[in-house]
Parts: structure tokens; sequence; C-alpha cells
């Protein structure tokens, strides 16, 4: 099957394709929020690249196929500095950022690695994070990669709960409100009405997000961390979010209040029924009342309400993510691709310290050492 393939160098000159792109992201039956060109513009409108290549691929009667952002990346990777491809939609997307028409699959992943081979001197490595396991299209670029002579891994690097409005309706005669948050509800109305609003126009979001970005800061601070959100480019990444996916819908951010004050923020993408559980946070002053979990109950209630059919708690754990029985509905896999076997085996023996760091406290200290000396510089 012979598909065309045509390159754009930025976002911009991909508008005339918006309408295509959006006929394409509900004709793919596993697309979600982070697959879109909003998600997608806002990426590359915060973030530095070294380059953008949209791939677009089209069939013989010229309907798109297939949507591949792709990106350059510049700084180090493992143990020295590299440049690498991958979804422009990544780092900060619970799922990898591309589209592939379902039968498609086979000539999609080959196309995508010939337009990588024929790049080759702009790379060191091509990694394409958080492809579900199990789909046609991880397995046919990591088949695509091997028959090109190119070295190529896949590791499965998260697993995603999710939880479904049948199993919410059927769990409700033991799920949630426990003993511990039924009392803190209570203490917290002492204090004041408890409130719960969902805002998703992008004027009454973006009033609240300054306020957003200093609980968060404030709450990492606590720990003797550093929030993602100190950063001004990942600041105006969340700005982008919020103007990009507003009009279309694709984004909440719901608030807890308590005697009308704003105590506790979600924000949420959503689209074709599915929300996503993004990014929380709380006024410090609160933290008692256990005001994010409070707020999730309100939320997770109120989305299977409005037509909601799935929430997908993200990647990584937390005790929110015990809500409700919420089980794995998703495990995610990294395909890494090199040119060079000494990248390859680099790669394999950090991927083999992260796996060993569950079992020891010194490799997980030992890496903080190494990344105060090493810091990351991506660009």
């Amino acid at each position: 099957m012979s598909l065309a393939l045509e390159v754009f160098p930025s976002m911009q000159a991909c508008e005339p394709l918006r309408a295509e792109w959006e006929e394409l992201l509900h004709g793919c039956p596993n697309a979600t929020v982070f697959d879109s060109f909003g998600w997608i513009n806002a990426n590359v409108l915060a973030f530095t690249n070294s380059e953008t290549w949209i791939l677009t691929l089209r069939d013989a009667g010229s309907a798109l196929t297939g949507v591949i952002p792709l990106v350059v990346r510049l700084g180090r990777r493992y143990l020295r500095a590299r440049r690498w491809l991958e979804f422009a939609g990544q780092p900060y997307a619970d799922y990898a950022s591309c589209l592939v028409r379902t039968g498609y699959e086979e000539p999609v992943a080959h196309q995508l690695i010939e337009f990588c081979c024929s790049k080759a001197g702009g790379w060191d490595g091509v990694f394409l994070d958080r492809l579900r396991v199990g789909t046609a299209f991880l397995d046919c670029v990591v088949a695509a990669a091997k028959q090109r002579g190119l070295h190529a891994a896949t590791r499965e690097t998260d697993h995603v709960r999710q939880l479904t409005r049948r199993e919410f309706t059927g769990a409700s005669a033991h799920r949630h409100s426990g003993k511990s948050l039924r009392k803190s509800r209570n203490r917290l109305l002492e204090r004041g009405e408890i409130g719960f609003e969902v805002l998703t126009s992008a004027e009454a979001i973006l009033r609240l997000l300054e306020k957003f970005f200093s609980w968060h800061a404030g709450r990492f601070a606590a720990k003797g961390m550093q929030s993602p959100l100190s950063d001004p480019q990942h600041r105006a990444f969340y700005r982008h979010m919020v103007e990009q996916l507003a009009p279309q819908g694709r984004i909440w951010l719901s608030a807890l209040t308590c005697g009308g004050d704003v105590i506790a923020m979600k924000l949420s993408p959503v689209f074709n029924g599915m929300l996503h559980l993004y990014s929380t946070c709380f006024d410090e002053a609160y933290a008692k009342y256990s005001p994010s979990m409070l707020q999730l109950e309100m939320l997770i209630e109120h989305a299977f309400r409005s037509g909601i059919e799935c929430v997908d708690f993200g990647i990584g754990e937390s005790p929110q993510k015990d809500y409700g029985g919420a089980a794995v509905g998703q495990t995610l896999a990294r395909v890494a691709i090199y040119r060079d076997r000494i990248a390859l085996l680099e790669g394999r023996c950090y991927e083999s310290a992260e796996r060993m760091r569950s079992h020891s406290r010194l490799i997980t200290r030992g890496g903080k050492f190494l990344r105060r000396i090493f810091p990351y510089d991506v660009r």
C-alpha cells in the first residue's frame, strides 16, 4: 500500500489541514485529546525545538491516513549530549501524540522510518513515548526500524488506571466517602459552605491560572522539590493549552470552594467521552481537610452525570488513583531507535539502573547526585 508523504515545517503551515486533522482525530478509535491540533500546537508554541517536522500521509484517493508530528530536541540524554526525535506532543502528554487510520499502520510506520533515515545526520536517537502496548502501530514501527538495519528496543514505561461509568455505578455501594474523608468533609463544613464548579471557557480558566501556578509551586516547595510550573516555559504551555483547547470544549478547570473561596483546582483535558485527570493543586492552608480527594469525588460524579464515559487517571501512581476501584486500563511503552550500538547499550544500562532503583535507595540517591552534577538542558 503506497502512501504520499508531505512534511510541514511548522504547525502554522498546517493550519489549512485543521478540518482534515479533526476528521482523522474522530476517525481513529484510540485517539485522545493529546492527538489534537490544539494540544500539539500548545507544545510547539511553548517549548523551543531545534526543528519541527509534521508528517502527513495520504492514500491513493488523497484521504488523510496519518499525522505524525515530530520535533528535534538537543540536550543530555543519559550520559552524553544528543539530538533526538520525539513526538511533538511530548513530553507532557499522557499518550503518544500521533494519528494513524485503522488498517494503515504498516505503511505509515514504514514511511516514518524512511523519513527518519533520510534525516539520519540530524539525530542520534528516536524516542517514541507512551505508545499503547499491543497496538499494531507500535509493532509495525519496531519491525520497520529493524528492516532498515536500525537498533530498536521497546520497554513498558507506564500503567494507566481508568474508571468507566459502568464500573463507577457498579461500585457505588462500596466506594469512596470513607470514614476519614467524611470526617474531612464535616470539618471543612465548619469553615464554610462547600461548593464545586467546572469552568470551560478560556477566559474563566485563565483568570485562575496564576493562583494555580502559585499553589502548585508552593506544594512542591513544602516537600523540598521544585514544581515544573516554576519554569516560565511550562507556565506558557499551560496558558497555550487552555487557549488552544477551550474553544472546542476540550479543557475543564474544576474548583472546590469553601465559604465562596476556591481551595482546590484540577485541570482536566477532555475529548470523545474521556476525561483526563491531568494536574491538581490546592491551598496549603486547607491541606488537613484532604481538599484534593474531596474535589476528586465531586469531579468524577459530575463527569459521569455530564456524559463522560471514562475517567483516565493518567500516568504514575498516587492514593487518588485507587479511588472507586479504578483499574489499569492501558499499558504504555517507549520505542527507542538508535543508529549505533553504543547508544543502544548506553540506553539499556540506564533502563537497567532505573528498574533497580525500586530495590535500592542508594541508586535513587546516586541518580539525584549525578543529576545535580550533569543537569538536563533540553532545547
